[in-house]
């Protein structure tokens, strides 16, 4: 009696992998359908989405999330809202070459960079193309020109909240670096010192506490503790970055291990979708294995937490982030989150065969 029972688990565990799978499709067409249909078309602000503060921002999340899912500019209705979204963004540049006129932010630059990036070679006309690339060109151009401004040694090779900050924090700086990154891969030509002296000052971020947690702290010679986040996106920018892993990232990823995906919580420090993404793609990087074992629980809380109109609503304790940056932005997240294994940008894909 027994085989018969082994041979009927067996047959089972396909038909249980395709449910779970046709969950998360489903949750993402949800979420795409939302913002496909929830987008700006018309007016000043058409591109955009409202009900947020910071509208290139969520326009260039919800940008990326959709050519992650494989929907290119110009090509059905999620193209057409792609297309939108990089006209509005677009036109956000300042003169100077800051993209987000909205305080000046170096997270929102980076991530309406990154969105440009992820586009150009996808404009169906020539001239487009030209100018975008140029757009590209200025705005990775002020990022470079903000690394070198005045700094101690201390912060010396990051960057902060402005271009012109003499501070360094390490979740700006890994945003920077997602940025050059993307951009070297696009064929832009960028010193290798900019990112030797990133990676300097990335590394002296990192910790080992007496009581054996070693990871990476917020701001070297200020932050005491490892957090989370910032370990998850050190991980991953040194996993796009470096050429074999060393002892900080084999430390760092044991102290990951403690931070299953959970709704909330003192790891997110109220902000859950920023630093999920972190901790994502940092397990995501260091290999299969890792991540078999991650995705599953992060699946599962974002397919649980999705509205029933195909939106995401934020943690108990996100509340207040909630109210400020709206439905869009939670969204665009989740599906990042959700499609992150597709790898079809290409600046997200792994790059190092020792973790594997």
């Amino acid at each position: 009696m027994l085989k018969p029972v082994i041979i009927m688990l067996v047959l089972a565990l396909p038909v249980r992998a395709a449910t779970d799978s046709q969950q998360v499709e489903a949750a993402v067409d949800a979420g795409v359908r939302w913002l496909v249909k929830n987008q700006v078309t018309t007016g000043p602000d058409a591109g955009s989405w409202e009900g947020t503060q910071y509208q290139t921002t969520v326009a260039s999340l919800a940008g990326l999330a959709l050519l992650a899912n494989g929907h290119l500019p110009g090509l059905g209705e999620a193209g057409k809202t792609v297309e939108r979204a990089m006209k509005y963004v677009q036109a956000s540049m300042t003169p100077e070459g800051f993209v987000g006129t909205r305080g000046n932010s170096m997270y929102v630059h980076a991530i309406c960079t990154l969105f440009g990036l992820a586009y150009l070679g996808m404009s169906p006309v020539a001239e487009q193309e030209q100018e975008l690339a140029a757009w590209c060109r200025k705005s990775v151009a002020l990022i470079v020109a903000s690394q070198k401004v005045r700094k101690s040694d201390v912060e010396r090779g990051g960057w902060r909240y402005v271009p012109t900050s003499p501070d360094s924090d390490v979740s700006v700086t890994t945003w920077q670096l997602q940025v050059l990154h993307a951009a070297r891969q696009c064929g832009f030509e960028i010193e290798d010192e900019v990112f030797a002296s990133a990676l300097n000052y990335l590394n002296s971020a990192y910790v080992e506490k007496a009581d054996g947690v070693a990871g990476f702290v917020y701001r070297p010679g200020v932050s005491q503790s490892p957090e989370p986040g910032v370990t998850g996106a050190a991980v991953f920018i040194k996993s796009l970055l470096e050429r074999e892993a060393d002892a900080k990232m084999r430390k760092s990823y044991e102290y990951l291990q403690r931070f299953s995906p959970a709704w909330g919580g003192e790891q997110y420090k109220g902000y859950f979708y920023f630093v999920t993404f972190y901790l994502a793609q940092g397990v995501f990087q260091w290999g299969d294995k890792e991540w078999a074992e991650f995705r599953p629980a992060l699946q599962r809380l974002l397919v649980e937490h999705q509205l029933g109109d195909g939106t995401w609503e934020f943690p108990p304790d996100n509340r207040l982030q909630q109210d400020s940056i709206g439905p869009a932005y939670s969204t665009a997240f989740a599906v990042l989150l959700l499609v992150l294994e597709k790898q079809y940008l290409p600046m997200y894909q792994r790059q190092m065969g020792i973790f594997r």
